[in-house]
């Protein structure tokens, strides 16, 4: 090893790491192919959806193959350990082999940007267990967390990652009043994105899905294509459509709004039941919420003066709600909005079971659009749905529907695929190029120029670059294994993936484990307002040279991020290694915005900079003038200030008198608060209330209790404004606490209370709320939102996703 040390403003060293041998890494090869099938959605979850239904048919199909024999193994990722051990029970008596994460796969804990980091992080853990070695392995984009095992298998290409898209986070929202584009949902839709580029494989169940996704600009293998999931019994079902009677409805699938269940109600209200007296209406699905409520109270409110039979039944087992579907009389409704490939759809027409369904997804492959014009409905609407189930009703008869060609080779398909993959395997090797490593440790404050002149005009025969800010303990030679094998893969990773760079997350002074992500690119305390903003990333030196702009003059000081909107505009991603090579010493920023869904204010650019990064003209055109995205009256978080008022919105406590205090606004902790002690305070995100009753003294702004809250007051009129507010509670302490909502007339003074629920304390996940309510709205109104702490909480707030108000226009 040849080290040389520069006294320069940018300091590097030079670690001769080239590979005399092919580095592999430290798995066995199994004699016959190992398929491991990784999903967060199985049976035995409560909400188990169609992701479950895919992956476990598939995983069934695959280990029953009397030809091949493959052994396969499903994990069920979840940090709810015990009730996957649960479902382990039920599960594990067949031919698949049903796995659980352990606790001991979730420590070190990780400081989550986005709510499935740690669950990524624990399965790459998992696959790492002694032992363990999948030659195939199967997961979906949805959530983002699986990323991190994208960005694991990507580095050995012995194994082969199979990813198929089931809809990721911002497909899921279509028909929603606002599609999100908070920090959160920018992170899962661009993790979403790399778990699909980089996967060896993209087998999407419908033609449908691959579209939507390249629309959106994803990357994804040349060689992406359609295999329709595993539908048991299909390839033998009947390609002759029956006649059959109809007078009873079914609405089936999860009791909520993105399922439909609103059309479907407002349809069934615009019916002349006097015509079908022995019309019958039955609901069949896993419960939800609907407007803030249960949606079993939901339907029972709204069906309560229905002429007609209802039933609710409720979630029913697969085998229970087919026996009850294939009653003689039924026409089962799919009112859902959104679908990508429906199983629901496909038993109807095995089980020869009449049905109607709006034409979304991937709809139109499963069935001759030509054959079934009666059945699909093409304007997704309650009218039409009404028009169609009318029709229906007044011939009192219906057709079963068929299935395609391409839905019934679906199984033959995925076996075919994986005999190729198992007959190629033994080819594949995890060798790479070898390379050598320019180890670059970097200044706090680091001038970008100076960085690349000193990298790119030197003359040394290194081909890759390991930049490490301060602040970051170069790895000890041990650990340095993990940066050679990296780097011999650089290569093959930027023809194959459009890798860029690689950046590596850090062990923190706390013990926690961090990663950066996109789209901050930023380490993280996790508890408090502490970050980095640059990371050690590695990249080909080639890479950094060219695609690397400070020449451009609007940055003097290095940023990671700014590195990597440079490679973005060249098309190439950054991923972060699943493997923490790299410690943390101290972080070099303290900012209130230094958490993970917010912005730091070193971050913030002013109008010339953006204008100057700003992409292609299209993208410009799209997003700022053909179709301006809806934008709300207020919403509380982008409008929160440091003044009493500003844009309507006002800062308040009371005390156990219900007398209403002052609180000022505390710069260095930016949030409201009576003294810079009391944990009663509102930030940005957050009402933290206070109590303590059993104590003497008055611990909370020198009282006994203090109530928070917000206060809007409407310079709108507006008699069908509409009132969206998210929250979580998380109460571990204490005993809890009530969040309601009221609505003070300006001109009487009177009170309406929208909204009250009281939260017990609770060890499990934060429990989220949802109050979508339609208000009158007078110039001078009062929207109040109020916490209050009960007896004794001093300990745990409420989070507010946002609190927004829109006109009905």
């Amino acid at each position: 090893m040849k080290v040389t040390l520069r006294n320069q403003a940018c300091h590097w060293i030079l670690f001769v790491l080239t590979l005399n041998v092919h580095f592999r890494a430290v798995r066995s090869r199994n004699i016959r192919c190992h398929i491991c099938i990784v999903t967060c959605d199985f049976w035995g979850l409560p909400a188990a959806g169609g992701t479950a239904t895919a992956y476990h048919l598939l995983a069934n199909s695959l280990a029953s193959s009397g030809s091949t024999n493959w052994p396969v193994t499903l994990l069920g990722a979840t940090r709810r350990t015990s009730l996957c051990e649960d479902a382990k029970q039920k599960l594990s008596s067949g031919a698949v082999k049903f796995e659980c994460l352990s606790p001991e796969h979730f420590h070190p804990k990780v400081v989550e940007n986005f709510p499935y980091e740690a669950l990524g992080v624990a399965v790459v853990r998992w696959l790492k267990d002694a032992g363990r070695s999948c030659d195939i392995i199967h997961t979906h984009e949805w959530g983002g967390g699986m990323q991190q095992v994208a960005s694991y298998a990507s580095m050995h290409p012995e194994v082969r990652l199979i990813v198929e898209p089931h809809g990721g986070h911002f497909w899921s929202t279509q028909g929603t009043r606002e599609r999100p584009t908070d920090l959160f949902a920018l992170r899962i839709d661009d993790l979403e994105r790399q778990t699909l580029q980089m996967a060896h494989d993209v087998k999407s169940p419908s033609a449908y899905m691959l579209a939507h996704l390249r629309q959106r600009g994803w990357h994804l293998p040349a060689d992406s294509s359609v295999i329709p999931n595993i539908v048991p019994q299909a390839a033998g079902s009947s390609d002759a459509r029956q006649v059959k009677q109809v007078w009873r409805l079914a609405f089936f699938g999860r009791l909520e709004e993105r399922k439909g269940i609103k059309l479907f109600c407002e349809a069934i209200e615009m019916l002349d039941v006097t015509k079908y007296p022995k019309l019958e209406v039955m609901f069949i699905g896993g419960a939800s919420q609907v407007d803030m409520m249960p949606s079993t109270k939901y339907l029972q409110q709204r069906t309560a003066n229905w002429p007609v039979r209802v039933q609710l039944l409720g979630q029913l087992s697969r085998p229970e709600a087919m026996s009850v579907l294939k009653e003689k009389g039924t026409l089962i409704v799919l009112a859902s909005l959104v679908e990508n490939l429906p199983f629901a759809l496909a038993e109807a027409c095995i089980e020869e079971i009449p049905f109607i369904t709006f034409n979304v997804g991937g709809v139109v492959e499963m069935l001759d659009s030509a054959l079934h014009e009666d059945v699909i409905v093409h304007n997704i609407s309650s009218v039409s749905l009404y028009q169609t189930i009318d029709c229906i009703l007044s011939q009192g008869w219906a057709k079963t529907s068929t299935l395609t060609v391409g839905m019934k080779r679906g199984e033959k398909l995925w076996h075919s695929l994986h005999k190729q993959h198992d007959q190629n395997r033994r080819r594949r090797t995890s060798s790479g190029t070898p390379l050598t490593v320019q180890v670059v440790s970097m200044e706090l404050l680091q001038k970008c120029r100076v960085l690349k002149n000193d990298i790119c005009t030197a003359k040394d025969t290194a081909e890759t670059l390991l930049l490490v800010p301060a602040n970051f303990q170069i790895p000890s030679l041990a650990d340095l294994t993990h940066i050679k094998y990296l780097a011999s893969q650089l290569q093959r990773l930027v023809m194959s993936h459009r890798l860029g760079a690689l950046v590596f997350g850090s062990r923190l002074p706390n013990s926690f484990v961090s990663y950066p992500s996109t789209p901050t690119w930023i380490t993280y305390h996790g508890t408090e307002p502490l970050c980095v903003e640059n990371n050690p990333l590695l990249i080909l030196k080639d890479l950094f040279c060219s695609l690397f702009l400070p020449e451009a003059g609007d940055f003097e000081l290095f940023h990671t991020w700014l590195l990597i909107k440079h490679l973005n505009g060249a098309g190439l991603i950054t991923t972060a290694f699943p493997d923490p090579v790299f410690s943390l010493l101290n972080f070099s920023r303290s900012d209130p915005g230094c958490f993970s869904d917010r912005i730091p204010s070193f971050r913030k650019l002013s109008g010339d900079r953006v204008g100057n990064l700003l992409g292609p003209a299209e993208d410009v055109l799209m997003g700022h003038h053909l179709a301006v995205w809806p934008r709300p009256v207020t919403a509380f978080r982008e409008d929160f200030h440091s003044f009493q008022g500003h844009r309507g919105w006002y800062y308040i406590s009371y005390d156990e008198f219900g007398q209403e205090n002052s609180l000022q606004f505390w710069e260095a902790k930016q949030q409201w608060a009576c003294d810079t002690d009391s944990p009663a305070s509102i930030s940005q995100t957050s009402l933290h209330p206070c109590a303590s009753r059993p104590v003497e003294g008055g611990v909370c702004c020198g009282r006994k209790l203090t109530v928070v809250g917000v206060r809007y007051v409407s310079n709108i009129r507006d008699p069908s404004a509409f009132l969206d507010l998210t929250f979580e509670v998380w109460p571990t302490c204490g005993d809890g606490l009530v969040v309601e909502g009221v609505l003070v007339n300006q001109q009487n003074l009177e009170s309406r209370k929208l909204f009250s629920k009281a939260f017990a304390p609770s060890s499990d996940p934060p429990q989220r709320e949802t109050v979508a309510q339609t208000i009158p709205l007078l110039p001078g109104d009062s929207l109040v939102v109020l916490v209050d702490p009960l007896d004794n909480h001093d300990c745990d707030g409420v989070y507010i996703q946002d609190i927004k108000l829109w006109t009905s226009t």
